[in-house]
């Protein structure tokens, strides 16, 4: 599914050369894996998930999406990828607060083109799904830490994705709730779902089928 080749990022500075997040980095993620990306703050590994879900583009190098070689897509171009393609778990849950849950999950599927009737129904039955049946209509304010990132996991999920992009998802949770999180991108990835977490918690990261660690902007193991 993902193939990245010599990835670069370089972030222009007030220094001449600017500073490089990424120095030819090369990846290959299979369609079906859960792969956990760690490392220390600063490594790059924000910067490759970012790229990965096309919020951003690479200064060089080369990321295959599905055969694709989207390494030089235009802003649009990226974002009807990243709307119909990949889903997005947010440390910060990143919910509109004076939505409800169930228009929080609904949006992508508006964007997307879905009648009102199709994305109500579609959303009510992802949120019964991430364990929130009867709280559709309360808004993030309402809810607890765990409660919110159901709705960030049913919004992730609302338009079908390819890929799932996770990054820190346990990060602002309890240690109970943050592993009730991870049993449910378990069994997502169990139904076939690409998963692609970023963490800093290598308990979190044994979790998924493959660890890789990424130090000073390149793959160390």
């Amino acid at each position: 599914m993902i193939k990245c080749e010599n990835l670069q990022k370089t972030y222009p500075l007030r220094k001449l050369h600017g500073y490089q997040a990424l120095k030819g980095l090369d990846l290959h993620i299979r369609t079906g894996e859960f792969v956990a990306i760690t490392g220390p703050s600063g490594c790059g590994k924000s910067t490759l998930l970012n790229i990965l879900g096309f919020l951003d583009n690479p200064s060089g190098g080369h990321y295959f999406f599905r055969d694709r070689n989207v390494s030089s897509f235009s802003d649009s171009e990226r974002s009807g990828l990243r709307l119909s393609e990949v889903g997005f778990i947010f440390q910060s849950f990143n919910l509109l607060p004076r939505f409800t849950a169930l228009d929080n999950v609904r949006l992508p599927m508006l964007y997307l083109g879905a009648g009102s009737d199709e994305s109500e129904s579609r959303a009510l039955g992802l949120l019964e799904r991430v364990g929130l049946a009867g709280k559709e209509y309360h808004s993030p304010l309402e809810l607890s830490g765990g409660e919110r990132q159901r709705v960030g996991m049913a919004r992730a999920l609302a338009n079908d994705p390819k890929l799932l992009l996770a990054d820190e998802p346990t990060g602002n949770l309890d240690s109970r709730t943050g592993v009730e999180v991870m049993a449910m991108l378990k069994d997502l990835n169990r139904a076939g779902l690409t998963i692609v977490m970023v963490t800093h918690d290598l308990n979190l990261a044994g979790l998924a089928s493959r660890i890789v660690k990424v130090k000073d902007g390149v793959i160390e193991a």
